[in-house]
């Protein structure tokens, strides 16, 4: 696999130039005059893409082996990002990944509580996944997505997903957020595009008790791992956003207990291929658990390589974003 290189690509094109160009794809999908807070989307995503570092080598490259990218607060996050950058990819699409690490979570307060081990890894195209997490008094708010397709379209569109999600205000359910994200989505997006993109999204939020409400926005299945060794699938709660008006979304709710393990995942995950073209699954996933009692963080480098391992290749054919959750100790 190459070594990354520094962004030399760049020299023969301008920032300004590579800014523009994906400014420009952006408003194939969204509205740029769309106002977020005081100023545009398109004001929003240019401003965060012009303050992005386009020289030297980025600390978050990788020549196939993990690279941490947060430390560890409190014992309570451990986080991979694999962007894979080769040196000769298209400017446009490098700077894309910056973005993309740009708007991924550093850290977790160590008031949280929750445990997090995650991964987020995207090869040559941009992925589309997205991922994240605020605290908002003694609760932690979290979610997953994925949005339709692939590339730099893809890419720009789950940027645009986190920027509609940051605008929003602490304290609502889950399903009450859902609502207001995909409104946002069909508020932003450009009319005269054909293509509807749309996303699939998980948003909980945890309490200090155990306690999590849920919505899902037609979304892979949460998976629920119990320590007694039952497996619980926790399904869809409404449908993607971004393709149809007043959606509303049902609620669920479960209680985290010590030793449970939780898992969130894209579809990349499950429906990774072997050369026999059978699917890694659910029951493959959850059985790396129940074989093995480990801390988040070692599960999520099992199920990593378990996924590396079942396609036998060095090259994975979608995007790869899980997130393992459980209890903080003491809580």
């Amino acid at each position: 696999m190459p070594t990354p290189q520094d962004s030399s690509g760049l020299s023969h094109r301008a920032p300004d130039e590579v800014v523009n160009e994906l400014t420009v794809e952006l408003g194939k999908a969204f509205d740029l005059s769309t106002w977020l807070g005081e100023q545009t989307l398109g004001e929003v995503v240019e401003g965060r893409l012009r303050s992005l570092d386009l020289g030297g080598t980025p600390e978050w490259g990788t020549d196939g082996s993990l690279t941490q990218l947060a430390k560890k607060e409190s014992g309570a996050l451990d986080f991979y990002y694999r962007p894979h950058l080769f040196p000769d990819m298209d400017p446009a699409l490098r700077l894309g990944h910056r973005l993309q690490f740009d708007l991924l979570p550093r850290h977790l307060p160590p008031e949280s509580p929750l445990r997090i081990a995650a991964i987020l890894e995207s090869y040559c195209h941009l992925s589309g996944d997205l991922l994240g997490w605020r605290l908002e008094g003694e609760e932690l708010f979290l979610w997953i997505a994925d949005v339709s397709g692939h590339g730099v379209r893809a890419g720009l569109a789950a940027a645009t997903l986190y920027f509609l999600i940051n605008r929003i205000e602490d304290g609502l359910a889950p399903a009450a957020f859902a609502q207001r994200v995909n409104e946002g989505m069909l508020a932003a997006r450009n009319p005269e595009d054909s293509r509807a993109l749309f996303a699939t999204a998980l948003w909980l939020r945890a309490r200090v008790d155990g306690r999590i409400l849920y919505a899902s926005s037609g979304h892979n299945p949460m998976l629920l791992l119990r320590s007694s060794g039952e497996v619980e699938h926790l399904e869809s709660t409404g449908k993607p956003l971004g393709l149809l008006p007043r959606l509303t979304f049902d609620e669920g709710q479960f209680r985290l207990d010590e030793s449970d393990v939780l898992l969130l995942f894209t579809d990349g995950l499950v429906e990774a291929r072997s050369p026999s073209d059978e699917e890694f699954g659910t029951q493959r996933l959850a059985g790396l658990r129940q074989a093995r009692k480990e801390s988040p963080m070692d599960l999520t480098r099992s199920i990593y390589w378990a996924v590396r391992e079942h396609q036998a290749t060095s090259l994975l054919e979608d995007d790869l974003t899980f997130m393992v959750v459980e209890r903080s100790a003491g809580e």
